[in-house]
C-alpha cells in the first residue's frame, strides 16, 4: 500500500508547486513514511528548486521543516547546527475526547475538528491579538493536513526567545499555574479579608475573568451564592469596582470557581507533544501544501480561518471512482458535502478516489482489483 500511496503522492507533485517557507537555506527538514512521521531528519535544501526536486525523486508521506533557523541545519548532533532564532509556533489538534465524539484518536470528524478550529480562532482572537499585541497580519495559520492547525508568529522580537521564554508563552494562553495573584486578586482577601480583584477593564486574564462572570448568568449566581436577581446585580456591580467580596460563598469556594473557569477559558494545546512544538526550538512542523500521509489531504495555509473547512478545502484528489476492499472497521467520514461509511471489515466498495485514499492513508481499506 505505501508504493500506491508514494505513486499518488508522486502524481500530486509533479503537478503542484510546494512554496518553500522563508530562509529555506537555515531550516532543518525531515521526512516520514509508511511507518513514522519523522523517520529521517537533518536535511537542508539551498533553494525552493532543491526541495522540488528532492520530492519528485523520493515522493516522502510526510514532510517537515524546523521552526528555527540555523547556521548549518544539516549538521549533527544538534548542538552543531547553531540555532539563530526560531518562529513561534503553537499546535492543535483535534481531541475527540475532549470534543465529546465517540471514535478512537485515530480517526477525525466535523466535530472534533471543528473544536481544534475554535480552539485556534480563539487563540488568535482571544490572546495573540488583545494580549500580546499582534496584528492580524503577522499571524499565519494553517490546517496540518490531519487533525488540526498550526498558528505561526515570524515577527522578528519573537526569534530569539529561548525555550524557557517559549514555555512562558504556553502557559499563559493554557492557563497553567495561574495564581489568583497573577489574575489581578488580593492574596490578603484569600485568606478571609475583603477580597480585591480584576475588573473588566484590567489586561489580561485578569479582564477576561471579570467579563467572563458578569457575561454569564450561571457562573454569576454560583460565585454570588444566590439566585435573587438583585444580588446577582449586587455582585456583579461589585466586580465592575474591583470588589469581589459582595458574595454568601466562602473564599476557598470563590477561588476554586475561578480556577476552574480559567480552564474553560484558556486555549487547548493538545498534550505535551502538542505544546513541545511551541517551546522546543528544535521541533519539527508540517510544511504547507504538502500531503499528509495519515490523510492524502494537504496541508493549507489559510486565508480565512473561520470560513475554511479542512473537509472540503484540503482536498486534493478527485471524484474519479476506484474500488477499495476495507482491511478493518471504518466509520462515517464527510468529504465534500458527502458522508460516506461506515464500512465493515471484508467489504469492498467503489468511492471517489479522495474517500479512497484517505480510507488507505488510515490503513483501513486498500485498493481492490
Amino acid at each position: 500500500m505505501e508504493s500506491f500511496v508514494s505513486a499518488k503522492f508522486a502524481s500530486y507533485y509533479s503537478r503542484n508547486r510546494v512554496a518553500a517557507p522563508p530562509s529555506i537555506e537555515k531550516r532543518e527538514w525531515g521526512f516520514g513514511g509508511w511507518g513514522k512521521k519523522i523517520e529521517s531528519r537533518h536535511r537542508s535544501f539551498a533553494s525552493e528548486d532543491e526541495l522540488a526536486a528532492y520530492l519528485r525523486r523520493n515522493t516522502p508521506l510526510f514532510i517537515s521543516y524546523s521552526c528555527a533557523y540555523y547556521e548549518y541545519p544539516d549538521a549533527r548532533p544538534m548542538e552543531k547546527k547553531n540555532w539563530l532564532g526560531g518562529d513561534l509556533v503553537f499546535d492543535i489538534d483535534a481531541d475527540p475526547a475532549g470534543a465529546g465524539c465517540k471514535h478512537t484518536g485515530d480517526w477525525i470528524c466535523d466535530k472534533c475538528l471543528g473544536e481544534a478550529k475554535a480552539q485556534a480562532i480563539r487563540l488568535v482572537e482571544e490572546f495573540l491579538i488583545p494580549d500580546f499585541g499582534l496584528a492580524k497580519g503577522e499571524i499565519g495559520v494553517n490546517f496540518s493536513g490531519g487533525r488540526g492547525y498550526h498558528v505561526h508568529i515570524q515577527r522578528k522580537d519573537v526569534l530569539g526567545l529561548d525555550s524557557s521564554a517559549r514555555r512562558e508563552v504556553a502557559d499563559y494562553i493554557t492557563g497553567t499555574g495561574l495564581e489568583p495573584k497573577a489574575l489581578g486578586f488580593d492574596e490578603k482577601g484569600r485568606r478571609g479579608g475583603k477580597i480585591t480583584g480584576p475588573r473588566p477593564d484590567s489586561p489580561g486574564w485578569g479582564g477576561r475573568i471579570a467579563r467572563h462572570v458578569i457575561a454569564s448568568d450561571a457562573v454569576l449566581e454560583e460565585m454570588a451564592g444566590v439566585k435573587k436577581e438583585e444580588r446577582k446585580k449586587e455582585f456583579s456591580d461589585g466586580i465592575r469596582e474591583g470588589n469581589w467580596s459582595r458574595t454568601k460563598v466562602s473564599n476557598v469556594k470563590l477561588f476554586a470557581i475561578i480556577g476552574r473557569e480559567v480552564k474553560s477559558l484558556a486555549v487547548r494545546l493538545g498534550g505535551d507533544i502538542d505544546q513541545a512544538v511551541t517551546f522546543d526550538t528544535s521541533k519539527l512542523i508540517r510544511l504547507p501544501d504538502s500531503l499528509h500521509g495519515e490523510t492524502g489531504f494537504a496541508a493549507r495555509k489559510i486565508k480565512n480561518l473561520e470560513s475554511f473547512d479542512p473537509l472540503k478545502d484540503a482536498v486534493v484528489f478527485g471524484k474519479s471512482e476506484m474500488r477499495i476492499k476495507m482491511l478493518s472497521w471504518a466509520g462515517e467520514i464527510r468529504i465534500w458535502n458527502e458522508i460516506y461509511g461506515p464500512y465493515g471489515k471484508g467489504a469492498e466498495a467503489e468511492v471517489p478516489e479522495a474517500v479512497g485514499m484517505f480510507l488507505i492513508c488510515k490503513k483501513k481499506a486498500e485498493p481492490a482489483g
